[in-house]
């Protein structure tokens, strides 16, 4: 009808509608409800989250340091590695160097503050050699009747965690738990998490969390190599099966976002993405970033300039001065003569 507005609920072919269903408009992503531009995501179909690069995935996990709020991926706050929503204190889990504290130990699902990771003499404990993601643990306590529990000194009589102990250190943890470095871990919360999914009734491990196969009653994960997050063989990278946020599987290696890898090209500043269906084309950038001044960099100083800049300020600083120098001269010569 004449004068009427036009709704536009459905589009042809890869088209879909625009935000407000006024047009369509070319859409080609996986997933994308509407297209507020030419094949640039504004929303995503139910379920699916919509990526700071204008991506849809099924969960905001996979991108490292996000959470989802209303089918829509936003940032962590910077000291989480993982969270629950925004907040310094609602951390799932921290970056290496730093170790969770849950805000209440009673109910772990709203995270905690990232804080220092252990410190030989703090907290009790007298040798921190446990690691775990790249952050210290304790591994045995100055209190001889203390262990480690989920890596910090703890009295047993109160939480009955380990089964025996020794010279401040557990040698076999209770039913619930697994044992690691001489300390005793929870497989539902961190740091354990990250090492082992369950555990069986005589406090060992029985399924690793890299995806690897226990040897025999040992009760020890093997380790995969660094870069691979899940793996099927020991400390291969060419074995990997899953890559942390900022890597790509290609093939069986883990490879960086913004590296080429065979017929896989890499996006500059990309800092999270996926690899392209059939393992061939330009990968799929989630999340990019901006690159900062390095430090290490000898051309740079602790401001941020370039060794070329602060040679130029030196050279204009000079010429002012021997300007100001000059005139002060001739002003005094100027005055005597008279």
């Amino acid at each position: 009808m004449s004068g009427s507005a036009v709704t536009c609920d459905t589009c042809t072919g890869t088209n879909k509608p625009n935000t407000a269903k006024t047009a369509c408009v070319p859409c080609s992503i996986a997933d994308c409800a509407s297209c507020d531009k030419e094949n640039v995501c504004a929303a995503c179909d139910n379920n699916k989250y919509l990526t700071p690069t204008g991506q849809c995935v099924d969960s905001c996990d996979k991108l490292g340091g996000y959470y989802a709020d209303n089918n829509v991926c936003k940032p962590c706050s910077p000291e989480c590695a993982s969270c629950s929503t925004t907040g310094a204190g609602k951390c799932l889990s921290c970056p290496a160097g730093k170790v969770l504290k849950y805000t209440s130990e009673s109910d772990i699902s709203g995270g905690g503050s990232c804080v220092d990771e252990c410190k030989t003499g703090a907290g009790g404990c007298a040798d921190c050699g446990a690691v775990i993601g790249g952050s210290k643990y304790c591994s045995r306590c100055g209190d001889a009747s203390q262990a480690p529990l989920n890596g910090n000194c703890a009295a047993n009589a109160r939480t009955a965690f380990c089964d025996t102990i020794t010279a401040g250190a557990c040698t076999q943890c209770a039913n619930g738990y697994f044992l690691l470095d001489n300390g005793c871990y929870k497989t539902d919360r961190q740091p354990g998490s990250q090492v082992c999914t369950a555990a069986d009734t005589t406090g060992k491990c029985t399924q690793c969390a890299n995806g690897m196969t226990i040897t025999g009653n040992s009760g020890v994960c093997p380790s995969c190599d660094p870069s691979c997050k899940t793996c099927t063989k020991r400390s291969d990278p060419n074995a990997c099966s899953a890559c942390f946020s900022g890597y790509y599987l290609s093939g069986t290696k883990c490879v960086k976002c913004n590296t080429n890898d065979g017929s896989i090209t890499g996006v500059e500043n990309c800092v999270s993405c996926a690899a392209p269906a059939g393992n061939s084309g330009t990968v799929t950038c989630y999340v990019t970033q901006t690159p900062t001044v390095d430090p290490a960099d000898p051309s740079v100083n602790k401001g941020g300039l370039s060794s070329g800049a602060i040679a130029g300020i030196s050279v204009a600083v000079i010429v002012v001065v021997g300007g100001l120098v000059g005139f002060l001269c001739w002003w005094f010569v100027c005055r005597g003569k008279a």
